[in-house]
């Protein structure tokens, strides 16, 4: 027995190593999605470094009824400060994640724009999607995740990519309609694509995205819910403005653009615990002829309520256009720009009531911007000089009111926004 037991085993050892080679031999499978040369992520420094001085800031005593004003002072800031991770891990699946320290060193009583981050700078997410070409051409994309609602040009337009010396503002009052935050990303879905034929071209996004969170702590949209529905398409004609498809656009061409671009933006968002329903729409334009580059936009915004009384309205609308022309100086371009930014609410004592009630800004506000960008290398390094001023109107408001962002700093309360001189750093590392 302990013979016939040795042999048994002796077989089953040799079967076993025939069995290793025979699966060594035999050939592999391709079972798995092959990896691209982009599988490690890419990774990016964008700074948007501020030296400002501003003048005319003032704080409103409610012990006193009145604006006092505070000393004008120069402020070293992180306007806007991103590390970027993007990459191609497989064919035709992309993905981009972003943290940002937006706003580190910024004086909460200077007269620039914005929430302040605390004096140990606080890091947080600001993108976070996968884009999947699900076409073999450009014609149908799906993008997933966390990042801006594709609407209005001026708010999916990266800092680093604006002309201004800070973006229109008319941006914050689109993204605080739609997703109740400056930041205005949302988590949601969007179906895109480029056409493309000769010297036309069409660029649509049609997008579901989580509804604005205002019940239990900014985490849930409440008992009452309705998703928020964007949707844009943007006409080329002439060059157009990109190859390929992405929700990242740019302003400046640097010369090697002629062509137009007319947008029509829309969302629409139904019944919710803060309203009725909510709408935003309007027209787009973007021109880049040689030197010359103009850009302009205008954003019709609506909510409705309904109260024991029954239903009310409010409206509001914000735009800007800016105009700037590249003057080659040898190797770099030197270019000069101006910029218009409006925004215009309700401005009796009834309309302004209603859109507080329906978490809406109201009375109106303007900034001018007027400055010079030298480009060293495209949009990765430029110098900007510019002054911008500003001024506004509470409406039937008020002294004391905070209607609109001309009237209020996060952190301060009301106020009336000074100007600035600004000398500004753009880098992308």
């Amino acid at each position: 027995m302990k013979i016939g037991f040795l042999l048994l085993l002796g077989l089953l050892l040799a079967g076993k190593m025939s069995a290793q080679t025979d699966i060594a031999q035999a050939p592999v499978l391709q079972r798995w999605l092959p990896k691209n040369s982009r599988y490690m992520p890419e990774v990016k420094a964008f700074i948007q470094l501020w030296g400002i001085y501003s003048t005319g800031m003032k704080v409103y005593n409610a012990n006193s009824g009145q604006y006092e004003a505070v000393d004008d002072r120069f402020n070293v800031s992180f306007r806007r400060a991103r590390l970027a991770f993007a990459g191609e891990p497989y064919q035709n699946l992309k993905y981009n994640v972003v943290l940002f320290y937006d706003q580190a060193g910024r004086d909460a009583l200077t007269s620039g724009v914005g929430a302040v981050n605390r004096a140990d700078p606080a890091v947080g997410m600001w993108d976070a999607f996968v884009q999947w070409k699900i076409s073999k051409n450009e014609s149908l994309n799906l993008v997933g995740g966390w990042f801006r609602p594709q609407m209005q040009r001026e708010s999916i337009t990266s800092g680093w990519a604006s002309t201004s010396f800070e973006k229109s503002m008319s941006q914050n009052y689109l993204r605080t309609h739609l997703v109740g935050t400056g930041p205005g990303r949302a988590a949601g879905l969007n179906l895109g694509g480029l056409l493309t034929k000769n010297k036309i071209s069409l660029n649509y996004n049609l997008g579901i995205f989580n509804p604005i969170t205002a019940s239990l702590s900014g985490t849930s949209v409440g008992k009452k819910y309705a998703p928020l529905l964007v949707g844009r398409t943007s006409l080329s004609l002439g060059d157009p403005e990109f190859q390929k498809y992405g929700i990242s656009y740019d302003i400046n061409f640097f010369n090697k653009r002629k062509g137009v671009s007319l947008d029509l933006n829309v969302a629409r968002q139904g019944e919710t615990e803060q309203f009725q329903s909510s709408t935003a729409f309007g027209p787009g334009l973007l021109l880049n002829w040689g030197p010359l580059n103009l850009d302009s936009e205008w954003m019709f915004m609506e909510r409705e309520g309904r109260d024991s009384l029954g239903t009310f309205s409010a409206n509001k609308g914000a735009g800007h256009i800016r105009l700037g022309i590249n003057l080659p100086t040898g190797r770099f371009v030197l270019e000069p720009v101006f910029m218009v930014m409006k925004f215009k609410g309700e401005m009796s004592a009834n309309g302004q009531a209603d859109a507080s009630q329906l978490k809406m800004s109201s009375g109106e506000e303007t900034t001018f911007d007027a400055g010079v960008n030298w480009y060293l290398d495209g949009k990765n390094l430029k110098l900007a000089l510019h002054y911008t001023w500003r001024n506004g109107d509470a409406g039937a408001a008020g002294d004391g009111s905070q209607v609109n962002a001309f009237f209020n700093q996060p952190g301060v309360g009301a106020i009336r926004r000074g100007n600035w001189l600004g000398l500004g750093l753009n880098a992308i590392f």
